[in-house]
């Protein structure tokens, strides 16, 4: 029976290696054309979705969120709509896409600044829309928790293009560039911090007790931390992938069956039993989660009394999983 399986394995022509020319092959124009397409059809979804939230789910509904977003609502509640949320998000972002262009990548700027273009376009169509907003009464915390779907999932959208939508990203960027990320997060925490704090004494009325002087600032703490879920939630989702480190005496069977059935190359590490004594070869492969059953499926085959163990890994970039392109 071992015959017939190794005579099969060499008969197993394996799928030819991955490259970069592979992941990125030279575009032709149809290529670049879908690209294009692509990436346009991301930033207007994303725009509609941060436009959405601020104007018919986040300002309506008593608060603030971080950032020049939460400084855009801030502006138009205090003067009554006299300075809408278009002009503010578009004004106090052209002196950092001006600063980006030097700073950062000429990509990022580029998709950033078309963002940024497309949310004030957005705003300014839904300000003058005859649509009433999206009003929770008295279950307002459902506004906060809406709004944060709605803004996490468009910032991923908008990461995942290899852009931003503004503001505290364009500075955490470039930041990024010369210090720690802590020192970014620290800094972002600042300024969202500071906004929604001032958001306290546009939105709190003398009438109001104190618990629900204090509700906007819980509900732009809740809709911060649901956003920040979602978006890390669908970011690691996008480059989400599982490793299988699998002690073996059947090592080249079993990597070839793995390179064969998954397309996926195989790394073999020596290691020694500390309690047999015994050196056996490691295997450590990084396969998309869709692939875990097949995986299964070729250790049972082949090697059923190997042990085997899985990890999560959230994040993976490189040739076969994510290029960092869309």
């Amino acid at each position: 029976m071992e015959t017939e399986n190794n005579s099969e394995l060499k008969e197993r022509k394996l799928p030819p290696k991955i490259t970069k020319e592979n992941i990125l092959p030279e575009g032709t124009l149809k290529n670049k054309i879908w690209y294009v397409v692509k990436v346009i059809s991301i930033l207007l979804l994303s725009s509609f979705l941060l436009s959405f939230a601020m104007h018919y789910l986040i300002a309506p509904n008593g608060f603030a969120t971080g950032g020049i977003a939460g400084i855009a609502i801030i502006l138009e509640v205090s003067t009554k709509g006299f300075i809408p949320q278009s002009a503010t998000i578009l004004c106090l972002n052209l002196p950092l896409i001006i600063i980006a262009f030097f700073q950062v990548r000429k990509r990022f700027a580029y998709l950033t600044t078309a963002n940024i273009l497309m949310q004030s376009g957005w705003l300014f169509l839904m300000e003058h829309l005859p649509l009433s907003p999206i009003v929770f009464g008295e279950q307002k915390f459902f506004a906060a928790l809406s709004a944060g779907v709605v803004v996490g999932i468009a910032v991923a959208l908008v990461f995942k293009a290899g852009g931003s939508t503004g503001g505290t990203d364009i500075i955490a960027v470039m930041i990024q560039r010369k210090y720690q990320a802590s020192s970014i997060a620290r800094m972002i925490f600042l300024v969202n911090t500071v906004v929604i704090g001032a958001s306290f004494f546009v939105f709190r009325t003398a009438a109001d007790t104190p618990v629900n002087q204090l509700l906007p600032i819980l509900m732009a703490a809740f809709e911060q931390y649901v956003e920040s879920k979602t978006n890390e939630s669908i970011s690691s989702g996008f480059q989400a992938a599982v490793e299988f480190r699998v002690i073996t005496t059947k090592s080249e069977e079993l990597a070839q069956a793995i390179m064969f059935e998954l397309g996926h190359g195989v790394t073999v590490i020596p290691s020694r039993g500390m309690y047999s004594g015994e050196e056996r070869p490691m295997l450590v492969c990084v396969i998309h989660r869709r692939q875990i059953a097949a995986f299964k499926k070729v250790l049972k085959e082949i090697d059923p009394d190997s042990f085997a163990f899985m990890t999560n890994v959230s994040q993976v970039v490189g040739l076969g999983f994510f290029s960092g392109e869309i």
